[in-house]
């Protein structure tokens, strides 16, 4: 496949929104070191409120990091697609037989790409569309799940927010319900008693708040990760895009002038075919409108000729 006007376009890696990913995660790491027991300050903050409800809160950082290695995954899987682009435009084996197994996000890609070059010729407008709708339907697709996950972290925070409110809800209607049994009208014990049992009401407002904590910080920071990945994935595109537009074929000069010059002498053929075509209509014309006005005389003869005897 001719390669001359496709040296211009670069595919630009991953290498930037990955390091961009590490640096975000760098900068919450260096957050919850901060909040946490081990730093220079102590703080029991983030342990606190892990332990409010440990089971949703453990659950909800095990989605996080499970969005945070499958975002990553989505940003380096531009770098292989990148590497095997590279290696076929450089490759000057007929054959292609060194080239690697291409990966999975341009596979159809480099089917189209290798059977185009089997045949000695470019790619076709029809092939360069469907090569750029499967890679972006891969984007797309590949990117719903990160979405998902980000969504989820929110969905699993406000879940702790309305069960921890439940709890403290259903805690305190306990406590007002018992010491309407056991003030015995004294209002010194009943302001004690409800001191004393409003502790363990309390607590689910802990769960709330913690919950909330942890997801709504979860989603935002999967949500910086989603944005680093799909940029990386859409400069692809973008690069893909132009280089493909190198190597389809499109109409030259040379066949667009000889299809002019064909175009203009058949149009003056037609058109002197179609001025013969006048003429003789018109002449067919003429000599019609001469038959019917001989006829017309004819008859008007005729009426006469009979009308003749009796005027006598």
């Amino acid at each position: 496949m001719a390669r001359s006007l496709d040296r211009s376009v670069r595919f630009t890696g991953a290498g930037g929104a990955v390091l961009n990913m590490l640096i975000v995660l760098a900068l919450v790491g260096a957050i919850v070191w901060y909040l946490s027991p081990f730093s220079p300050q102590p703080n029991d903050l983030l342990i606190e409120a892990f332990n409010a409800n440990p089971y949703l809160n453990g659950l909800i950082i095990f989605v996080l990091l499970i969005g945070v290695m499958y975002n990553l995954r989505q940003a380096m899987m531009v770098s292989p697609a990148v590497s095997w682009i590279n290696s076929f435009r450089n490759s000057v084996d007929p054959s292609r037989t060194r080239l690697p197994r291409a990966p999975m996000l341009i596979t159809a890609v480099s089917r189209m790409l290798l059977d185009a070059d089997e045949r000695g010729g470019r790619l076709s407008q029809a092939s360069t569309r469907a090569i750029l709708d499967s890679v972006g339907l891969r984007i797309d697709e590949g990117r719903e799940i990160g979405r998902y996950a980000t969504n989820l972290l929110v969905f699993l925070g406000l879940l702790g927010t309305f069960w921890g409110l439940l709890q403290t809800v259903n805690g305190v209607s306990d406590v007002i319900g018992s010491l309407a049994g056991t003030s015995n009208g004294n209002g010194s014990d009943a302001v004690g008693s409800l001191i004393a049992n409003l502790n363990e009401p309390l607590s689910g407002m802990g769960t709330a708040f913690s919950s909330s904590l942890f997801g709504l910080g979860g989603s935002l920071v999967l949500g910086l990760l989603d944005i680093q990945a799909g940029q990386a994935q859409n400069r692809f595109y973008s690069d893909l895009e132009d280089w493909l537009s190198g190597i389809t074929d499109t109409t030259t000069a040379g066949s667009g002038g000889a299809s002019a010059s064909y175009s203009e002498a058949d149009i003056d053929a037609t058109l002197d075919r179609l001025e013969k075509a006048i003429s003789r209509l018109a002449s067919a014309q003429h000599e019609g409108a001469g038959a019917v006005q001989q006829e017309i005389r004819q008859l008007g003869r005729t009426l006469l000729e009979g009308k003749a005897p009796k005027g006598r």
